[in-house]
């Protein structure tokens, strides 16, 4: 993997982006932009389920209105996260915090798939109220905290070397 990482950064496209005075930063902004989007429609979809808000609507109605703004954060992310990763794969491979990002992440994604597998197949038949299987909140639960785990080592990446 290590040398796939030194190929990928090498590349004429990967090497321009990290040059760039302009781009590299423009895609991480966007990058982040991404973060908002993803987490907040989660976070307003698990407090939902957990009974913490917007208890004047259904769970459905809310998943409704917050997934695909997640699932464009979600795209955003992907698809600059990629981009970013390759003009540093080398640093980002070997860091202790985008390898436990990727993690999480890939936590995140599996508690997704559980959720819409499980729980989620039945949301219009949860009602209004305080209805919400504990299986679903224990899904919004999970959710918040890897959602959030993932944001924090974004953070904790740039402040971390790599460990080649």
């Amino acid at each position: 993997m290590l040398a796939f990482c030194h190929w990928l950064q090498s590349t004429g496209w990967a090497v321009w982006i990290k040059e760039s005075f302009n781009v590299f930063p423009a895609l991480y902004v966007l990058h982040i932009f991404g973060f908002i989007l993803l987490v907040t429609g989660t976070t307003i979809l698990d407090g939902r389920m957990l009974g913490w808000w917007i208890r004047s609507r259904s769970v459905s109605n809310v998943s409704d209105l917050t997934l695909p703004w997640a699932k464009v954060g979600f795209g955003l992310n992907f698809t600059t996260g990629f981009i970013l990763f390759a003009a540093h794969a080398v640093d980002m491979y070997t860091n202790t915090a985008f390898r436990v990002k990727m993690l999480l992440v890939i936590g995140a994604g599996l508690n997704i798939l559980l959720f819409h597998l499980t729980s989620y197949r039945y949301v219009d038949e949860w009602g209004q109220r305080d209805q919400t299987p504990a299986s679903a909140r224990t899904t919004a639960i999970v959710s918040l905290i890897l959602w959030f785990g993932i944001v924090a080592m974004s953070r904790v990446i740039g402040f971390t070397g790599s460990q080649e």
